[in-house]
């Protein structure tokens, strides 16, 4: 009896399981494809251009009132690519994925590149070494349309060369469902990402559904361009709604949104969208989302699908191998440092006659600017002819803005970071950004057979990396224009709760002038002051080397510079001596801390030029 009634117990079991098999047949039946108007879309080619990297000009102020140099907006980014998180990157706000791009032409052409162009439409390069190479549009983020190109054409891709889209999706429309409205999307794309669902609605597939208290700046902008931002200012949101879990590209969507004609807040309506710029510490800004799909009504839904990215469905490569570590090396944040181009020209030298030394007696100064062929990093800072802040081996200078001090590569750029001439004979020639002149701006190193095939106004591209960069255990330590792999290689050692830094030699902060107090030392150099002959003997300043480390005592270069008690910064000597009153050579403050965190060894031999294989170490 027992054994029938077991049984019958597995039977009515199946019956049960085939039941419900075939009711999720049933219902996946009823879940259609959905019918677009793809057969009636135009499509037209545009024309649009890579731009330079849009750094913050100044600190910017957080929302808890810190000060912060917000990188990471526009230009070619090398390392932050779909399916990245879009938190943890050193330095960044609003940080853009790919390459940014902005329409060429009259306004009415500059328009039409974010108005008409879709994600998923395909981009090609038109000119320069990638030419005819292809990208695909994955976001758009305030004035840019943002493209995916692959690592091997990212590498040939230089600021301000044209692009070409094949823009398709503008009208696009789903049959039955007119009130949706669709911006910016190819029909390819949205046919992998809607279908209707039994209940006759759309479902989406997205992989967070993110609620209205938390939708940030987007309101009152128009719907063809722009886009909304996810607030990351109240910390504890983040968590909550797991904001730190999105990746560039992830589908997501937006509660209480409209995004038809306009864009703002709708009781009951929704807004998906991309995924394409990150977090900010701005009060108000946060996650940059690219709109999609919108509508007032209850007609989208959401399916939560944590691979809901746009990587997958157009079949981007989205996993980079694992770097590989260094275990005798200082532990730094540089897997998470921003790698972005940024672009400057070989400078002109100028010349205004005599000036006034500091004694009272006239001096033709030469040896800022233009293609330095007799100094370079290493030699001497003192005793060249009618020299006066003398630069070594080339000096650049931005023009993405009117003021040099202003470009991205005066902000972005650090000592050691790959340099690039991409104009003229010297076309291809690799070399390092060596430093920054406040003065006359920034200075590169090529070897001597690319200084006779270079150029004035030769254009000249960096791979800027390094802002934002710490030490693990010393995060208080002010690291500034430093490549991760330059800070590698300067022979710093950990000794207890203090870096152990080699220096040529130090020097008392009260004897620091020119640039003093300069607010914002990413772009900034400051002067030992040479002028008084007794000072210069004492301290042995006429011994300086180009690139030489120094440090200077009881001064404090966190956010600007200036004297603190204790405290010690290292700097690195980029430009020669001067007769001019509160002038000498320049230092590039490259690390600095207060009292206890810092302590220098003596050693004749802690200069860049070696360090970078630039000149060999004397035998001593």
């Amino acid at each position: 009896m027992k054994k029938k009634i077991l049984i019958l117990f597995g039977i009515l079991l199946c019956i049960v399981f085939i039941a419900a098999d075939t009711i999720h047949a049933a219902a996946q039946a009823k879940k259609q494809a959905i019918s677009t108007n793809k057969d009636k879309l135009l499509t037209m080619a545009v024309q649009g251009k890579i731009v330079h990297a849009e750094p913050s000009r100044s600190y910017t102020t957080t929302w808890d009132g810190k000060p912060k140099m917000a990188i990471g907006i526009g230009g070619i980014n090398y390392n932050l690519k779909i399916g990245d998180k879009v938190f943890g990157w050193a330095s960044g706000d609003r940080a853009t994925v790919g390459v940014a791009t902005v329409g060429t032409g009259e306004s009415r052409g500059r328009a039409s590149w974010l108005t008409l162009t879709s994600i998923g439409n395909q981009v090609k390069v038109l000119e320069g070494e990638a030419k005819g190479d292809k990208g695909v549009i994955v976001g758009k983020f305030e004035s840019y349309a943002l493209v995916h190109f692959e690592d091997s054409v990212l590498e040939r891709l230089e600021i301000g060369e044209k692009l070409q889209v094949k823009a398709k999706g503008v009208g696009l429309e789903i049959q039955g469902f007119k009130d949706v409205f669709i911006h910016g999307l190819t029909p390819e794309l949205l046919e992998k990402i809607v279908t209707q669902n039994a209940a006759g609605k759309l479902e989406v597939l997205v992989v967070k559904e993110i609620p209205a208290e938390i939708v940030g700046r987007g309101a009152g902008g128009g719907s063809l361009s722009g886009n909304w931002h996810i607030q990351t200012c109240y910390p504890p949101d983040i968590k909550k709604y797991g904001l730190d879990e999105l990746r560039f590209g992830d589908l997501v969507l937006l509660k209480d949104t409209q995004t038809d004609y306009g864009r703002g807040y709708f009781k009951g309506g929704a807004t998906v969208g991309v995924v394409c710029a990150g977090p900010s510490d701005i009060s108000g800004l946060g996650i940059g989302v690219t709109p999609i799909l919108s509508t007032r009504t209850d007609k989208l839904t959401a399916r939560i699908d944590p691979t809901a990215n746009i990587g997958k469905y157009l079949g981007l490569k989205m996993k980079k191998p694992s770097p590989r570590k260094n275990p005798t090396a200082l532990k730094t944040n540089k897997d998470k440092l921003i790698t972005t181009a940024v672009q400057a020209v070989v400078h002109p030298a100028g010349s205004w006659g005599y000036s006034t030394t500091y004694d009272g007696k006239p001096k033709h100064s030469l040896g800022t600017a233009s293609i330095n062929y007799t100094v370079s990093l290493g030699d001497p800072s003192y005793g060249w002819a009618n020299a006066d802040h003398v630069e070594p081996d080339v000096t650049i200078q931005g023009r993405d803005s009117s003021r040099a001090s202003e470009c991205a590569i005066a902000i972005l750029a650090c000592i050691g970071n790959e340099a690039t001439v991409i104009s003229g004979e010297a076309k291809g020639a690799k070399g390092m950004y060596i430093g920054r002149h406040a003065g006359s701006d920034d200075l590169a190193w090529f070897p001597k057979d690319v200084l006779e095939k270079l150029a004035l106004d030769d254009k000249i591209q960096v791979k800027a990396k390094g802002v934002g960069l710490k030490i693990e255990g010393f995060e208080d330590v002010r690291v500034n224009k430093l490549s991760p792999e330059l800070l590698e290689k300067m022979g710093i050692k950990e000794k207890g709760n203090q870096l152990v830094i080699p220096v040529v030699m130090e020097v008392p902060g009260h004897i620091m002038g020119s640039g003093l107090g300069w607010p914002f030392i990413e772009a900034l150099d400051y002067d030992i002051q040479t002028t008084c002959p007794e000072i210069v003997e004492k301290y042995d300043l006429k011994s300086i080397k180009l690139g030489d480390l120094v440090a200077i005592r009881d001064h404090y270069d966190n956010y600007g510079n200036g004297r603190y008690k204790g405290a010690v910064t290292i700097g690195v000597c980029i430009h020669g001596w001067s007769d001019f009153s509160g002038h000498g050579p320049g230092l590039n403050p490259v690390l600095s801390a207060l009292p206890g965190r810092i302590k220098t060894k003596i050693d004749p031999d802690a200069n860049v030029a070696y360090y970078l294989g630039i000149k060999e170490k004397p035998r001593r």
